[in-house]
């Protein structure tokens, strides 16, 4: 059964979520008022033509407006409505997360000391490419904060990155940790990030968060003891399939599953809240429980299962619609899928507005919207050649892969070539191990000798799962490579679009074809017994066969219409969010320290002075890319813009850089005697003392300090190249009250380089043999990574992180093999403008994290 008439709500629910949570709460405030005052509008309006209605119908005649703007004024007012109670909701979270001194503490990015509850698990991400130590994160409510000697309340969500000591932290759990609060970007759940120091003090969590921590790490370990008899994969896998816990998977295996399109099966999702609360209602109704009774258990049996596989964007969204199904079938309302998906879309978005957002949120919309408006589709053209049960099980993987492709390609641009046969293969297998492995959990908690025998047969299936992905992954061609980004997306979204059109055109239903002819005796005598009775109220006098065909042609007709345009709107703000999110370019991060502009086949390059302001190295050929990249990374004052030589890759943006903004100095270096007449009048035009770049030039912007090292003052060089300014800039060296790193401690040095070649490379370490002692944390590598700037730099200053400014697909061959080779001997991180586009680095003095100029981080 389908009810479509939800999907404008949940819609504009999703589309009032993105928006909300990108925007300061004043905003969101203001458009939940609009929204309010449009609905009560419309509600008013709707009141006076039900009113009116006799006299509209009556006046209105052809072309008249009153019926019309009575159907538009009906179809708005509960989308808008919604949209205002999530706006509304948005606003009030926003408020509440940044009331109070906190607000103040993460633009200053100050340093506190904090008591915060941990609202997940920690969880391992890459280790500290400096220090090579373990790294873990947890999302946290900051409860209580010192600051500046002020000790204040606080509700801030909190990003906390800290060390091995984090690792151990629980959902639930309250902690004290230390260290400088940096803001995020609009639209993340967090508000700050703060990059702990030292140890934690952890307080356990008790009642039920203590409860299911206990159940988790006993059922991790149970399944350990009984790897020597259902395998390592199936004890490492087990946790994940059962619990979703992912900590004991072996990362091997892990691949293999992602390779496979097995890696849901590992996050708890739809199917999994689906198994237990039907085990749990059907266990009930055996015992001869009433109805109710039976539905009670199984939602509280969902709410346990919940809180120990942890509230999860897909199980959240899965447990909200199996208690709203459950309620449905309780009031006699009925399975209306598509209804509950509905509807638990815009109740999440209102509790939770930033899972719209949440990849796993969308993926878990997508593929369960897939089951729904295709899978029916699928089951009943694949029963034309196959046994029904067998149908099913190839509809259900094949539906949700139609819808969630899309997204899929643009989190890894490959596409898992037998991701169809796997799923099929493991089906029969995920019901087992989720009923017998929550069983094993609780029991192993409790009372350990029951579990055994419902952990070893979870763990069959969970050996049969790993054996199947570990199979396919082997298969020759078993990931069939995609492109990347947008690109790859539209391609996936039409390649997608047209499966479903042709499965849509692939012939009449069996009930078209026949025309309701398939239908039971007891059922046309029903609707005998309906007519009869609306024939006697004179309301139709067909017979019981015209009626069932007519009523098959209206649903036909009815399906066809309705269908592609629910799927529409259900498809749209996900993708929309998604491109919102992850796609589309934003501004940077707050605390960034420096960028690396995509200026195609040039140098643009920023580091980073003071709120708005920056000293800017080099301007690529395109004025408006340069220019779209500054405003991007909110630069307003620039205190020193370099050129590092006179070639139009590095000086053609000059425009772009002085368009709009006050520029305080220019320095550029050259290997003629000045710069030539048209650059130079533009420079010129900004009004700024221009000087000429030679060794030995040093000063200092705030906490900036910049030392040119080459080239030297005694004479011009033989090549333009040769000429680039070689510029070590130290961000953060002067000591501050505040610092969060040791007194003199420079926050990070980068090198500049330009375009020199490995001669001069030579004579700069030559004649700076410091340098070598030192090191750099960034080398902006030379020359855009040619050959001809040789490999001595990288193989001495053996940097933590290389900067390769380089067009994508440019003509010249770069970066060169040779460099790229040595960068990875020496083990040297390397970010590309060609394959990541404009960058930023942002620091705590300890790690530097990489990110693009859009809204995900890429790399911690």
């Amino acid at each position: 059964m389908l009810e479509l008439r939800l999907v404008p709500v949940a819609a504009a629910a999703w589309i009032a979520a993105a928006l909300a949570v990108r925007a300061d709460q004043g905003a969101s405030a203001t458009a939940a008022g609009f929204g309010l005052a449009g609905t009560a509008l419309i509600v008013v309006a709707m009141a006076f033509l039900l009113q009116k209605r006799r006299f509209a119908v009556r006046r209105a005649g052809p072309g008249r407006p009153w019926p019309l703007l009575r159907t538009l004024a009906r179809a708005a007012a509960v989308p808008l409505a919604a949209a205002s109670l999530v706006s509304v909701c948005a606003g009030a979270l926003l408020a509440e997360r940044t009331a109070g001194p906190v607000a103040a503490a993460i633009a200053d990015g100050a340093a506190v000391t904090g008591d915060f509850r941990a609202v997940t698990d920690a969880r391992a991400v890459a280790a500290d490419q400096f220090s090579g130590d373990s790294r873990f994160l947890v999302e946290t409510v900051l409860e209580e904060a010192t600051s500046g000697g002020q000790r204040f309340t606080s509700a801030a969500t909190v990003l906390v990155i800290g060390n091995s000591g984090y690792g151990s932290i629980h959902l639930g759990d309250t902690f004290s940790a230390a260290g400088n609060l940096q803001a995020t970007a609009p639209g993340e759940r967090s508000v700050a990030v703060l990059y702990a120091n030292g140890q934690p003090r952890v307080e356990p969590a008790g009642g039920w968060y203590g409860q299911t921590a206990r159940i988790r790490t006993t059922f991790a370990a149970a399944a350990g003891q009984y790897s020597g008899v259902v395998g390592t994969d199936a004890a490492g896998l087990l946790p994940g399939m059962a619990l979703g816990d992912r900590s004991t998977l072996d990362a091997s295996l892990e691949s293999a599953m992602k390779n496979t399109g097995l890696t849901h099966i590992v996050a708890v999702s739809g199917a999994n809240c689906g198994f237990l609360l039907a085990f749990v209602f059907l266990l009930a109704r055996s015992v001869r429980l009433p109805r109710s009774v039976a539905a009670a258990a199984g939602v509280l049996a969902l709410l346990g299962f919940v809180l120990v596989v942890r509230p999860d964007a897909s199980v959240l969204r899965a447990a909200v619609m199996g208690s709203l199904g459950t309620l449905a079938v309780l009031t006699g309302r009925g399975k209306l899928p598509a209804a509950l998906l509905c509807l638990s879309i815009t109740v999440l978005l209102a509790v939770d507005p930033w899972l719209s957002g949440s990849y796993a949120f969308i993926l878990s919309v997508l593929a369960t919207a897939g089951l729904i408006l295709l899978g029916p589709r699928l089951t009943e053209l694949l029963s034309r050649r196959l046994p029904w049960s067998l149908a099913a099980a190839l509809a259900v993987p094949l539906a949700a892969q139609f819808f969630c492709s899309p997204v899929l390609v643009l989190l890894q641009p490959q596409v898992p070539v037998f991701s169809l046969p796997a799923n099929v293969a493991v089906a029969p297998v995920v019901p087992l191990v989720t009923v017998a492995g929550m069983a094993a959990a609780v029991l192993a908690a409790t009372v350990p000798a029951l579990a055994v025998p419902f952990l070893l047969a979870a763990g069959a299936g969970a050996a049969w799962t790993a054996f199947v992905a570990r199979s396919f992954s082997t298969l020759p061609g078993s990931l069939l490579p995609w492109p990347a980004g947008a690109p790859g997306v539209l391609l996936m979204a039409a390649a997608a679009g047209a499966g479903v059109w042709l499965l849509w055109r692939a012939g009449p239903g069996r009930e078209e074809r026949t025309g309701g002819e398939e239908r039971t005796d007891g059922e046309k005598r029903r609707m005998g017994r309906l007519l009869s009775g609306r024939r006697a109220s004179g309301r139709t006098h067909r017979r019981p066969d015209a009626a069932w065909e007519e009523s098959g042609r209206d649903a036909a007709t009815g399906w066809r219409k309705t269908v592609p345009a629910a799927a529409l709107l259900l498809l749209l703000p996900p993708a929309a969010s998604a491109a919102w999110t992850y796609m589309l370019p934003g501004p940077a991060p707050p605390g960034w320290t420096a960028a690396a502009c995509d200026v195609g086949q040039g140098d643009g390059l920023v580091v980073r002075t003071g709120p708005n302001r920056a000293v800017v190295i080099d301007a690529g050929p395109d004025p408006d890319v340069m220019d779209r990249c500054l405003d991007r990374l909110g630069v307003e004052t620039v205190d020193l813009f370099i050129l590092s030589h006179a070639h139009l890759d590095h000086y053609g943006g000059s425009a772009g850089v002085l368009r709009d903004r006050q520029v305080h100095g220019i320095a550029y270096s050259t290997a003629e005697q000045q710069l030539s007449g048209p650059l130079r009048e533009e420079l010129e035009g900004a009004g700024a003392e221009m000087v000429h770049l030679t060794e030995g030039m040093a000063a200092r912007i705030g906490t900036l300090q910049w030392e040119v090292l080459w080239p030297p003052g005694n004479g011009a060089q033989a090549t333009e190249n040769d000429a680039s300014a070689v510029v070590l800039i130290t961000v953060g060296a002067e000591d501050q009250p505040d610092s969060k790193t040791q007194p003199g401690r420079p926050q990070l040095t980068l090198l500049l380089t330009g375009d020199i070649e490995q001669e001069a490379a030579a004579a700069v370490l030559s004649r700076h043999a410091w340098l070598a002692a030192d090191g750099v944390d960034v080398l902006k590598v030379p020359h855009h990574g040619a050959r001809n700037g040789g490999t001595q730099l990288i193989e001495e200053l053996r940097p933590s992180l290389a900067l390769i400014s380089v067009g994508a697909d440019n003509d010249y061959g770069h970066p060169g093999p040779a460099i790229l080779s040595a960068l990875e001997r020496a083990g040297t991180a390397v970010a590309r403008t060609d394959l990541l586009g404009s960058i930023v680095l942002q620091t705590d003095g300890t790690t530097v994290k990489v990110r693009r100029l859009v809204r995900r981080a890429l790399r911690g």
